[in-house]
């Protein structure tokens, strides 16, 4: 499959993932192209030759189950390749909800927060997304070179699920600390059940009694 088709393959479940988890598009298909090689290089079961559709490197079990295969890692600054088990999925769309998903854990709430595509990118090397020393390099070089940040813009038209207002504040929230959990950028509309409130209230006033 050529370069731009596979963008174009994966484009619209890229800005998708924005819309609902606040990924920039850009990012996301850069971590396809890399992760996959370009759709190449998709763990596939060695003993059935079924695909797993994952796109990202999610290691684990997915809704198809897994497929075992070998991969490289860097440990310590050395390559090593040993078996691992990798998410399987029905389908590529599986796969970027997964992948969305994935993210919504505490510690990559500062991907989520990046007002850049470059910045997100560090922050996923950060995290400790990949073992790959240069993740974010090579993120940030595909996202320059096919231009990819295209698809982070959104015609005025676009229906979005939250005004950009709401979103900034449920960022500035999570940055602050006042949220814990990226989760909650997914559910700005819905009403906080009262524990919600008390822990947001505790954690105020535990900043103001520390000084902050």
């Amino acid at each position: 499959m050529e370069q731009q088709a596979f963008i174009d393959l994966i484009a619209g479940s890229a800005r998708q993932s924005f819309l609902t988890h606040h990924l920039f598009p850009s990012v996301t298909i850069a971590q396809a192209i890399l992760e996959s090689g370009w759709g190449q290089k998709v763990p596939v079961d060695p003993a059935t030759g079924r695909s797993s559709y994952n796109l990202f490197g999610i290691k684990g079990t997915g809704q198809a189950g897994s497929v075992t295969v070998r991969s490289k890692e860097v440990e310590n600054g050395v390559t090593v390749e040993r078996p691992s088990l990798f998410r399987a999925y029905y389908n590529y769309q599986q796969s970027f909800d997964d992948h969305a998903q994935f993210l919504q854990k505490p510690n990559y709430k500062s991907v989520l927060t990046s007002a850049t595509p470059e910045q997100a990118a560090q922050e996923l090397e950060k995290a400790g997304y990949a073992t790959d020393p240069q993740y974010a390099e090579k993120l940030i070089r595909l996202i320059r070179t096919y231009n990819l940040t295209r698809y982070d813009q959104f015609s005025p038209t676009h229906t979005l699920p939250y005004p950009p207002w709401k979103v900034d504040l449920g960022k500035r929230a999570l940055t602050e600390g006042l949220l814990t959990s990226p989760e909650w950028l997914s559910k700005l509309d819905e009403p906080m059940p009262v524990w919600a409130v008390l822990a947001v209230a505790l954690r105020l006033l535990d900043q103001q009694r520390n000084g902050n």
